[in-house]
């Protein structure tokens, strides 16, 4: 025996089983368990996996274990032909004694046997442990090896004392470290019409762009008020702010914003706030921890709490198993990836999302509609004008005459733009907004012509849109699609980008707005539609020889 005070001996069945939460740091309640032992059997790779509580799903859970460790131990640098030991832990059910639990458990053994052989793996054993007692499932001797109490401290030879004096301890077991983060019962009835009222608040704000952006302001300033409590002492939140922070959680933005709060000083504080907030969405509310969950496991992360981490991963994913962010921690921690790394990008990309966010409430004054008694007027312009245009574009003849009019007007406008500020007379902006709602004049109002003529054509496209008032604000979006057509020939795409949405937001299928932001978000120059744009007003300028057929 090597005198390195650090050597374990590991020499008996029994030690062998005593080992297991020395192995991984915790004890797996529920699970399969797989490790190769190395030059000092508690190094090499281990890995776990949860067993499902349903014994038919067992034989393919085992078939997907042996995969996955193969591939994981293979990473690590192992071959299993050098040995793998198999761990069946499981407590028993209500009306369960142990020996049953074992028997139920030794298909198990054979079916991981089975699929490990198909990696090319050497079985070292397969320990069973069912309430603090062991089974080896090769030993065929019957009544051998079968529910022996695990070893106990007392014994200096045990895996317990040699631990001991390296100052190792076991990891607590699953079910201890999960109550810190999952809720332990179905949800009150006060708290499921709190949590229905927040969500229901939650989707009405973000049915527009500006209603998710000031949603995440508000969420944010949420989070910042909630770290601050809990960094003064706080167990708990009053209820209001508890359900608006679980629901906010669910813009990425505001767990990028949640992410940040990870300095070393605030990592106890936070950590008890989202495990805190993800122990309040009990059932049937689990897929709202998701969010939660996974900020829990990134603290946890950062405390080098692996365990923890991969635990709440694991509730996060089988609440959601698409969610990118739990995702990529999850794959982080089994990496050894450094979790500084993702909030170094956390960070840059809450900066970069509040910039946004900010840049939006400053782009939006120069088109978002007019309030008070200035409202009231553009209402009433708008009002008249529009039982006029109905009757003038009655008639196909109309309506032709209603476009070529629609452009003399705006081409009058726009003269006036260029050479000082100008304020449209209001029957004259409504009957542009009115005849902008046909697309074929909407098209050939398009910015064709020098970069000059683009400050005057932004004005007036603002000056229109911020006249459509309730109840003409579905009359907008041809005005702000012109805006933001303009706003991205000039390069500034990030207004461009607010317009196009806005348009699409007071209407989901209007093409125009879709096409531009669709190349905005692409990075396509807008060459390519101006050239578009000049054919279709070269077309509609040929087009006026017609009139006089009419």
């Amino acid at each position: 025996m090597s005198t390195d005070n650090t050597t374990i001996r590991v020499d008996t069945l029994g030690n062998l089983a005593k080992i297991l939460p020395y192995l991984l740091g915790h004890y797996p309640d529920d699970s399969i368990a797989l490790h190769c032992p190395g030059p000092n059997f508690h190094d090499g790779p281990a890995m776990t996996c949860p067993l499902p509580e349903d014994p038919t799903e067992w034989k393919t859970t085992a078939e997907i274990a042996a995969r996955r460790f193969a591939a994981y131990a293979q990473d690590k640098g192992h071959s299993l032909d050098s040995g793998v030991v198999i761990y069946l832990c499981r407590e028993p059910r209500p009306g369960e004694t142990p020996w049953d639990t074992a028997a139920l458990l030794s298909p198990l053994a054979d079916w991981l046997t089975s699929a490990l052989l198909k990696h090319r793996a050497t079985v070292l054993q397969t320990i069973g442990l069912v309430a603090n007692r062991w089974w080896a499932f090769e030993c065929d001797t019957k009544g051998c090896c079968e529910g022996e109490p695990l070893p106990s401290a007392d014994d200096p030879t045990s895996i317990a004392a040699q631990m001991a004096r390296i100052g190792r301890t076991p990891g607590r077991r699953t079910r201890d470290i999960i109550k810190e983060f999952r809720a332990a019962a179905p949800a009150d009835c006060d708290l499921r019409d709190a949590l229905n009222a927040a969500i229901d608040q939650f989707n009405t704000q973000c049915t527009t762009s500006a209603g998710c952006d000031a949603t995440l302001t508000s969420t944010c300033a949420q989070i910042d008020a909630a770290v601050n409590q809990f960094r003064a002492g706080a167990t708990t939140l009053n209820r209001a702010l508890a359900t608006q922070l679980v629901v906010g959680l669910h813009d990425d933005g505001a767990v990028e914003a949640g992410m940040a709060h990870t300095d070393d000083d605030d990592l106890p504080h936070a950590r008890r706030l989202w495990a805190y907030l993800a122990r309040l969405c009990a059932d049937p509310f689990t897929q709202e921890a998701v969010p939660a969950l996974t900020l829990y496991a990134f603290v946890a992360w950062r405390q080098g709490d692996i365990i923890a981490a991969r635990l709440a991963i694991h509730d996060a994913l089988t609440a959601d198993p698409e969610y990118d962010l739990a995702i990529g921690i999850h794959l982080g921690t089994i990496d050894d990836e450094d979790p500084r790394d993702f909030l170094a990008t956390a960070r840059q990309n809450r900066d970069n999302r509040m910039a946004h966010v900010q840049h939006a409430v400053q782009v939006a004054s120069e088109y978002q509609p007019v309030t008070g008694s200035l409202a009231a007027r553009h209402r009433e312009a708008l009002d008249a004008a529009t039982e006029y245009h109905a009757a003038q574009t009655s008639t196909y003849r109309g309506q032709i005459l209603a476009r070529y009019g629609t452009i003399d007007i705006i081409g009058g406008a726009l003269a006036d733009f260029r050479n000082e500020p100008s304020q449209l007379m209001d029957e004259i902006a409504a009957r542009i907004i009115l005849g902008l709602q046909d697309t074929e004049t909407r098209d050939a109002a398009m910015s064709t012509g020098d970069e000059n003529d683009l400050p005057a054509e932004r004005q007036l496209w603002g000056n229109l849109a911020r006249r459509c008032v309730p109840p003409h604000t579905d009359k907008a979006p041809p005005l702000l699609t012109l805006l933001g057509w303009v706003a991205w020939r000039q390069n500034d795409t990030v207004t461009a980008s607010h317009a196009l949405s806005d348009a699409l937001d007071i209407d989901p299928d209007y093409r125009l707005a879709k096409l531009l932001l669709e190349g905005i978000n692409k990075e396509v120059a807008p060459a390519g539609f101006l050239a578009i744009c000049r054919e279709a007003a070269q077309r509609f300028a040929d087009g006026r020889a017609d009139l006089d057929n009419l």
